[in-house]
């Protein structure tokens, strides 16, 4: 690493040549560019680029609801820490044959209370329909927390959500569905947040339901 005290080229950042430019706490530095490793990636580094690959851009999907609601942060941002979480626990197979679970994806987490005997029901048209039941109201689980609805179709690869979509004292939502969803054996999930104390509960999963 070589260090820019003064001269014609000044500071600078980004690559030039085999160099690059950088700085840290107000001094300059270069440095040559590390060589690329001639070794062949081992079958526990082609796995970890794999689970990173499928949920790299599949929480994309979610990412508004992510930066509000997945909560007790270990490590950097929200989003760079559910891509961690379900990256360690939501991976269904071995490698070359990974694939994600489901029943195991967190895109909400957090200290609020969820809900009992959640459930999701197609019955109507191109919608989804979930019901939950209330336990005594408390801090931690009042009529006034925000139900958030998440459904996934791995047909089409896309979601389709709704935040704020009722209270919890209400104990029903309707979620609307596109067209293309029709006939499709859709993932469900239900989560919950209190606006008063900033607090996201950990999401549930409903299971699958095939939309009518």
């Amino acid at each position: 690493m070589g260090r820019i005290k003064k001269g014609i080229l000044g500071g600078f950042s980004g690559k030039v040549g085999a160099v690059v430019g950088a700085s840290w706490r107000g001094v300059d530095y270069m440095r040559s560019l590390p060589e690329k490793s001639k070794k062949a990636a081992t079958t526990a580094q082609l796995a970890q680029q794999n689970k990173m690959a499928l949920f790299r851009g599949f929480l994309l999907g979610l990412d508004d609801i992510i930066a509000r609601c997945f909560q007790n942060i270990e490590k950097y941002t929200p989003m760079n820490d559910a891509l961690s979480y379900n990256m360690k626990n939501a991976i269904a197979g071995v490698y070359p044959d990974q694939s994600i679970a489901f029943d195991q994806l967190l895109f909400s987490k957090g200290e609020l209370l969820g809900s009992w005997l959640p459930n999701a029901v197609s019955t109507t048209s191109n919608a989804i329909d979930f019901s939950w039941e209330n336990g005594n109201f408390t801090p931690m689980r009042s009529a006034a927390d925000q139900v958030t609805v998440v459904v996934y179709d791995p047909v089409t690869q896309q979601f389709c959500k709704l935040e704020n979509a009722a209270l919890r004292s209400e104990k029903a939502a309707r979620l609307i569905l596109p067209d293309t969803f029709k006939g499709h054996g859709v993932h469900c999930y239900i989560s919950f947040y209190s606006e008063s104390m900033k607090i996201a509960a950990t999401n549930e999963y409903l299971g699958v339901v095939e939309v009518v």
